[in-house]
């Protein structure tokens, strides 16, 4: 596990936000998973995957839902939008049609907790400001 990992996970206890790694404390992988999950005014239960490594953390949430096919247009319109709108974060649709949220941010130990927990808080705020915008587009 790396110690940007270690860090992280460590001021988010000491914050007490709830969260369980993917990655045993042994493991030498690419990259570990920490997964944290909140639900907002708007937003419903969301879980972000954080995938960190010696340089940085990727943010990517789980899928929001299926865009419906009718709606792909108007969905990437809105969504390009929002890309635009919000600097910090990239939605995304797949070849599946599922949407997601993601960010990156880098992280060294000294500062893993203060900037990983930002950018984790900032993905929440953002997604249930912006939700009742996609609401409409998801099935």
């Amino acid at each position: 596990m790396y110690d940007n990992t270690r860090a992280l996970m460590y001021e988010m206890r000491a914050a007490g936000i709830e969260h369980r790694s993917d990655t045993p404390e042994d493991d030498t992988n690419v990259f570990d998973t920490v997964r944290v999950g909140w639900a907002g005014a708007h937003v419903p239960r969301v879980t972000i995957l954080i995938r960190v490594n010696d340089r940085g953390a990727h943010l990517e949430t789980l899928p929001l839902g299926e865009v419906a096919p009718e709606m792909r247009a108007q969905a990437l319109e809105e969504i390009n939008a929002l890309n635009g709108e919000y600097r910090w974060l990239k939605y995304v649709i797949d070849e599946s049609a599922m949407l997601t949220c993601e960010s990156d941010v880098f992280l060294v130990p000294e500062v893993a907790g203060l900037f990983g927990i930002a950018a984790m808080g900032r993905m929440f705020d953002t997604l249930d400001e912006v939700y009742p915008r996609l609401a409409g587009l998801l099935r």
